[in-house]
């Protein structure tokens, strides 16, 4: 919940007196009223003045939001009560009355007990992000009074929770609005159950008793929903100037004829509403989906939901001094939303809705190129009005001519991303140049994927988690193991088994997203901060299984597709650019040869070889840095030079433990993991890899500089009489 701004408020809203009739009319009344007939009462009672008859952003009237808003800070104060019956006022708000007959010291003593009482709520709860949003939901569930309907998904939206975790609260409130909540297609939740085991109400038949109207198939009608969008309205209040925002528009095919020339020149935009009545305007949302659902009746019950939301976006969202964008082609022009809607019956009814528009770039269009990144892969949703105001401030600096204003523009604006470049004490750290390490960012800045591959060993792994601990913050970086069953649901997202939404205790599916999924929404938020995906062992698992369409995201960042669970009714999914991928690859388990062409085209390769750099220097680096001698990479080097295959030889980080330094360290690791690697490279060969590899022999050759010589036959001494025994570290 939020404090209401006392001082902004007053000033535009008489919210003292509407608040004080309020309260005197329930005072009159014996009997709880209806919440729709008590903004009725008021109304009569205490006529609007010309700014409270205007509608808010939402289509409703900008008193009659002011009467339900106060209304329910009242309850939370304690001075009304809100029920099944109606509104009525508690012995709390008739001793308000009778302490203060004017409207503004008892309003501002109503706000002191819901300050006091919201308070107190906040100091029991603990203060953490969850209780905030169970908080938010709260404050949602109350306004959702008779004669309305929301969803799981709506409070969802508003509380920044999981339809589950909405349905639980609702099953288990005392709220008695819990039974207004209705599943996404506006039927009553089939697992629904009322909080108190004892009761029996049919919550359809207490829905229709309250004035919510069903169609044949029992699905509430859609003008007497409560939207995410509406909620937030009324929790959030109106105080100050609205926001600026920004929409995408589409007119340069509208059934099959391009309308951008004529908005140009005769400046305007508009939306088809080809079947819909001349509109006497303005229209409340529930006004336009009474319509909606006559004059679109042939259409499915989607359709018609749809339709609702484009036209109820254009009349009510859409605001005079909005930044509209619009495209001939290639060709970008940005206006601005001068004034509200009208309605006209168009000659070939392909603009029937239309808003005035002042056009900043009718000469000079943008280019497909210029526009910002966050922008271009929402050009191909195919919903015919786009919300673009996450980029109103970079679109805005497209258009501005005078040189104050463009750096005001660019400061607003979302800044580029760039990564960070490598430095010499990080090459230093790594055991690697600063030149191969900057190749590095600069693919990741090209590519957006990269994948590491070399036998074990190497360091990928290692190297993979350092370079995206520079580039980001640990919080943005997250690491994921694929293996044989790693599939697409573990990964991007799937369902699930999950309690109920309804929270009755029974077990359904629920849509859970997976470790990439969540780290591409929170990139999304943030998108000059780079997030890091590291894939270890990517080439374990079936990767066109495990990517799914995501492949075609990670070549074509600024496109948007249909994800496999989509609805269909949402934006199409987008990759944002600030999201990086980089995989690591055992070359001992699949040659990269073997690598699906797909992914090979999408990711950047880089190898890391014990026989090439960097990787070749790293024991040598190490065991400067460590002060040690140099034997051991002497060992490495005559025991690659033993392994023909590129793919199998050994990696320098067996040798980098401090384990292996202390005595008999050298024998146990070659033992335990050396050897072991290479009887699975051999198997079937008929080789006696102990005595082909021996660690007396390699460190023998080692130490002496003597060429490669065969192995002896195996029960012979192949290290001659003067063969140490025991192999120490202090040689």
């Amino acid at each position: 919940m939020t404090e209401p701004p006392v001082a902004e408020r007053a000033a535009s809203v008489r919210h003292a007196l509407l608040f004080q009739t309020t309260l005197a009319l329930l005072a009159e009344s014996a009997e709880p009223r209806k919440a729709a007939d008590v903004v009725a009462a008021v109304r009569a009672r205490v006529p609007f003045t010309d700014h409270e008859a205007t509608l808010t952003a939402s289509g409703k009237l900008r008193g009659d939001t002011a009467i339900r808003f106060d209304s329910s800070w009242a309850r939370i104060g304690g001075w009304l009560l809100k029920g099944h019956d109606g509104w009525e006022i508690t012995d709390r708000g008739r001793a308000g009355l009778a302490e203060y007959p004017n409207a503004e010291p008892l309003y501002r003593a109503m706000l002191e007990d819901y300050e006091r009482e919201f308070a107190e709520r906040k100091a029991a709860q603990a203060q953490d992000a969850a209780s905030a949003k169970q908080a938010r939901l709260e404050a949602a569930l109350e306004l959702v009074e008779a004669g309305s309907w929301t969803t799981y998904g709506d409070l969802a939206e508003v509380a920044g929770l999981s339809a589950q975790t909405v349905g639980s609260f609702v099953a288990q409130s005392e709220s008695p609005n819990g039974f207004r909540v209705l599943s996404a297609n506006g039927k009553v939740s089939e697992g629904f159950r009322w909080a108190d085991p004892d009761r029996r109400d049919d919550p359809r038949a207490l829905l229709a008793e309250e004035g919510v109207e069903f169609d044949q198939e029992d699905r509430a009608s859609q003008a007497q929903r409560l939207t995410a969008y509406e909620l937030v309205q009324l929790l959030d209040g109106e105080s100050g100037e609205a926001p600026r925002r920004a929409w995408l528009i589409r007119g340069g095919n509208v059934n099959g004829k391009n309308l951008i020339p004529q908005w140009l020149s005769l400046g305007w935009c508009s939306i088809a509403a080809s079947q819909i009545r001349p509109l006497d305007l303005p229209l409340t949302r529930r006004q336009i989906a009474e319509i909606v659902e006559i004059d679109y009746a042939q259409k499915s019950y989607n359709t018609r939901n749809e339709k609702v939301t484009e036209v109820d976006l254009f009349l009510n969202r859409v605001q005079p001094g909005d930044l509209v964008l619009t495209n001939d082609g290639a060709r970008f022009y940005l206006g601005e939303i001068t004034g509200a809607a009208t309605s006209v019956a168009s000659t070939d009814d392909r603009s029937n809705l239309r808003r005035p528009v002042t056009w900043l770039n009718p000469e000079s269009p943008v280019d497909l190129v210029d526009l910002p990144s966050g922008v271009k892969p929402l050009l191909s949703s195919q919903q015919p009005i786009v919300d673009l105001t996450s980029d109103v401030a970079a679109l805005r600096a497209l258009v501005v001519t005078d040189e104050p204003a463009q750096e005001a523009a660019k400061e607003k604006a979302t800044p580029e991303l760039r990564l960070a470049p490598a430095t010499d004490g990080l090459a230093a750290r790594l055991l690697v140049s600063r030149v191969w390490l900057q190749d590095c960012i600069d693919l990741l800045a090209d590519r957006r994927q990269m994948i590491f591959y070399g036998p074990p060993g190497t360091g990928k792994t290692y190297l993979a988690q350092e370079i995206a601990a520079h580039l980001t913050d640990e919080p943005n970086v997250k690491l994921v193991q694929f293996h044989p069953s790693y599939s697409y649901e573990d990964f991007f997202e799937g369902y699930r088994p999950a309690p109920s939404p309804d929270g009755s205790g029974t077990v359904g599916f629920a849509l859970v997203p997976g470790p990439f999924r969540r780290l591409v929404d929170a990139a999304r938020e943030n998108p000059a901060t780079a997030y890091v995906l590291i894939i270890d062992e990517i080439n374990r698992a079936n990767l066109a299984k495990v990517f799914g369409e995501l492949y075609f995201l990670l070549e074509y960042r600024d496109r948007s597709i249909d994800l496999l669970y989509s609805t269909g009714t949402e934006a199409g999914f987008t990759m944002p650019s600030n999201v990086f991928v980089i995989g690591t690859m055992n070359t001992a388990d699949r040659s990269i040869a073997l690598v699906d062409a797909a992914m090979r085209r999408r990711f950047a390769f880089k190898a890391l070889h014990p026989s090439t750099e960097p990787t070749r220097s790293m024991l040598d680096k190490w065991l400067a840095a460590q002060g040690l001698p140099d034997r051991n990479a002497r060992v490495l080097d005559r025991l690659n030079e033993l392994i023909k295959d590129e793919d199998f030889k050994i990696g320098p980080s067996y040798f980098m433990r401090d384990s292996v330094y202390s005595d008999g360290g050298l024998r146990l690791m070659w033992e335990t993991s050396i050897l072991p690697l290479l009887e699975e490279h051999h198997f079937g060969e008929g080789i006696d890899v102990a005595k082909e590899y021996g660690l007396d022999r390699i460190l023998k050759r080692a130490t002496s500089g003597m060429d490669d010589e065969p192995a002896k036959p195996t029960g012979e001494n192949d290290e001659g009489p003067d063969a140490p025994s025991e192999i120490t570290n202090a040689e």
